[in-house]
């Protein structure tokens, strides 16, 4: 049964569900609350062991007191307290270790079907060179279109319960690691290693450059303003609400006596997903280059905008970003360009992207958004990872594309980070927060400058 379509209202209770929090360095999956939980017992193990000293110190003072049986209760509960903090740590581990095999299991299903296509559609490659052409020339019309390209997505948009569910998210990563297998097998290639979403959006790429569509150009960097003052942001819905849209990127730069300059860098969604690369570098273009490894217009964009706020490779700087931006942000942390020490990233589809060791801050994505799925399955482990589903059970959904992925969806989901009870959660949080607000506290400065981005060249003009 489809679920009601209503208008979003920021103000109504929350329909998400509870965080699902993935520590860096493994594939145990915890909520918040499990965690907060074992945090507890933590800290009443620590409680009972004082107490046992504290009774054992009586006892050498006081000859004659019970406190032997005393030590020995306070023993019991201490071990009682291990055996919770244990069990919820096997619980955690056995569920993090069956979503993975069950991910893995299904990705190489994927793959084998897609070899399996693969000489079936190499002979109409074979038989029917000039069918197919002019199939996909026909494609290229069809999408060129802006009422049935308006058409589709009035469609997407009125049945959201068809892109809005766990189940659906986790069959567009299994298609997005496929790609790969398929394509060689249909030009007769034989299968060699697989790349998962990097390699089958390069094969995305060649496929759309050869009618025209995702070529790339050069950008130009502009500056739009810049702004003295203000407060470092606290927590991470105020980050994400910096995060700028139009403006593509807004760069923080933080200042103290006798220190070397800090900067957050805030980088925007996409803000077209035309096939066509145009003048707006944010865009499906930039995307798919950047899932595949290379060199988006939007990245450099970025780094052309770093380097004129004075952004120098030993500087410190942590990098923010929503969808695309968020892929840019782990682009810049990934590249060794940059001393990137923190990372915050909202519906990215960057599970790929190998990161560096010694990484602050957290990737969050809604479960029921499939636009991180385009990254294909996570695949790193140096960067805390939180989930949560955006509209759980039978919470309605609004008529919107994706709902899950708009910016009212994540708003939501950095409130409930922020309202994380568990140390591994807050412990990051309060990392990104201090980084800009130490300055300021040793009497330090904000200056806070954006930048617009357009193509100037090359591409190929719709």
């Amino acid at each position: 049964m489809s679920r009601l379509h209503l208008p979003v209202d920021p103000a109504v209770t929350d329909p998400g569900g509870p965080l699902l929090v993935t520590p860096v360095g493994g594939f145990a999956v915890a909520t918040d609350g499990m965690l907060a939980a074992a945090d507890r017992l933590r800290a009443l193990e620590a409680r009972l062991h004082d107490d046992e000293r504290r009774a054992a110190a009586a006892d050498a003072i006081h000859p004659g007191v019970p406190v032997p049986e005393l030590r020995a209760a306070l023993d019991r509960v201490r071990g009682r307290c291990a055996d919770l903090r244990e069990a919820i740590a096997r619980a955690a581990a056995e569920y993090g270790e069956t979503e993975r095999v069950v991910s893995a299991v299904q990705h190489e299903l994927g793959a084998r079907l897609a070899t399996l296509l693969g000489p079936i559609l190499h002979s109409a490659v074979i038989l029917a060179p000039g069918p197919l052409l002019a199939l996909a020339l026909a494609g290229r019309w069809y999408l060129s279109d802006d009422e049935r390209a308006a058409a589709i997505e009035r469609f997407v948009v009125e049945h959201p319960e068809l892109v809005s569910s766990p189940e659906f998210v986790r069959n567009v990563s299994i298609l997005a690691t496929s790609v790969d297998d398929l394509q060689p097998s249909i030009l007769g290639v034989p299968i060699g290693p697989r790349g998962g979403a990097e390699a089958s959006a390069l094969a995305l790429l060649g496929t759309a450059g050869l009618v025209g569509l995702m070529r790339e150009g050069h950008v130009r960097t502009d500056r739009v303003g810049t702004i003295a003052g203000g407060s470092a942001p606290v927590g991470v819905r105020e980050r994400f609400d910096r995060i700028p849209e139009g403006d593509q990127v807004r760069i923080e730069r933080y200042d103290a006596p006798g220190m070397p300059p800090r900067f957050t860098v805030y980088i925007g969604p996409t803000e077209t997903f035309s096939p066509h690369a145009d003048r707006e570098p944010w865009d499906l273009t930039s995307n798919v280059a950047g899932v595949a490894g290379l060199s988006p217009g939007s990245l450099r964009a970025v780094e052309q905008a770093m380097a004129d706020a004075g952004v120098a490779p030993g500087h410190e700087v942590q990098v923010i970003g929503y969808s695309q931006g968020g892929l840019i942000a782990t682009l810049v942390a990934a590249s060794g360009d940059w001393n990137v020490v923190g990372v915050e990233t909202h519906g990215a589809p960057t599970g790929g992207i190998r990161l560096p060791d010694g990484l602050s801050g957290m990737a969050i994505r809604n479960t029921d958004d499939f636009i991180p799925a385009l990254g294909g399955p996570q695949l790193d482990d140096h960067l805390l990872q939180v989930e949560r589903e955006a509209f759980a059970g039978d919470a309605a959904l609004p008529e919107q594309l994706v709902p899950a992925h708009q910016r009212v969806a994540y708003e939501r989901t950095a409130d409930a980070v922020d309202a994380a009870a568990s140390s591994v959660v807050r412990e990051q949080v309060r990392a990104l927060d201090t980084f800009g607000a130490d300055y300021l506290e040793r009497g330090g400065t904000l200056t806070v400058t954006t930048y617009h981005s357009e193509r100037v060249d090359g591409f190929t003009k719709s």
